[in-house]
């Protein structure tokens, strides 16, 4: 077993996803951005866990769906009332509707932006051209209240920039002018945004730009700070680190 330090706010480190959503208190936050391993495809058709395509990834655990659901259950205790989750998924996983397996009672699905990321990628007929997000709110649902962007598009065209996420590091990395605009849209200043499978950061780095908090964990990475890239200026935000108790060491992956 590894040995994993405490989550702390606004870096990037190391750390399990169920652990951290496990770590944090009920109601602790409006938004938590979730961009879990796609798996489910690359199982269907047999693949792997991603092999030498991607070698220092394919070592991590494979993540099941089972433990994408049970991570779905902890985020839908963590959110505020009202509050959202932003799940990415790709094609198939949409299709097949995996986000019903967690009743309408606990988060239910109230929106989808579809992302073109104007390349190409692969498919049995339809071309892959980027993934969707999927908005799921939180009980008592609400629009007006929650939600103060009323511009955002629901096909949203943006390209990676490659100079500042290379894709043989972040071959995952998802768009972060949308990020932006998401987190703008349903959090204020000083709020606190949860994204359990951080990957390239983007969120964090969308949160920062935007004076919010931020809190998060990926396995890919081997000591905090590495492989990133340089942070914005966060003059302004509020520091919540009162609201969150002590964190305890991360559990391995285990889904009960």
């Amino acid at each position: 077993m590894l040995a994993r330090p405490p989550i702390t706010l606004n870096v990037a480190q190391r750390g399990d996803a169920l652990g951290l959503l496990r770590s944090l208190p009920d109601a602790c936050t409006p938004l938590v951005i979730f961009d879990p391993q796609h798996r489910a495809i690359m199982d269907k058709k047999k693949y792997g866990n991603e092999g030498a395509r991607q070698r220092e990834r394919a070592k991590l655990p494979a993540v099941l769906e089972s433990y994408i659901d049970a991570c779905c259950l902890e985020i839908a205790r963590i959110l505020k009332p009202s509050g959202y989750l932003m799940r990415w998924m790709d094609k198939y996983c949409l299709c097949q509707g995996h986000h019903l397996r967690i009743s309408p009672e606990l988060i239910e699905p109230v929106d989808l932006f579809a992302w073109d990321n104007l390349r190409l990628g692969q498919g049995d007929r339809g071309r892959n051209r980027g993934d969707y997000l999927l908005v799921l709110q939180k009980p008592p649902k609400k629009a007006k209240a929650t939600w103060r962007d009323y511009g955002i598009p629901c096909r949203w065209v943006e390209k990676i920039d490659l100079k500042r996420y290379p894709r043989k590091l972040y071959p995952h990395t998802k768009p972060i002018g949308l990020i932006k605009r998401l987190i703008a849209a349903v959090t204020e200043v000083g709020d606190l945004v949860v994204d359990p499978a951080a990957g390239s950061y983007t969120a964090m780095h969308a949160a920062h730009q935007l004076g919010r908090n931020f809190i998060g964990c990926d396995l890919a990475i081997k000591v905090a700070g590495e492989r990133m890239p340089p942070l914005p200026s966060r003059r302004g935000v509020a520091d919540c680190t009162a609201a969150l108790p002590a964190t305890p060491p991360l559990p391995t992956r285990t889904v009960e």
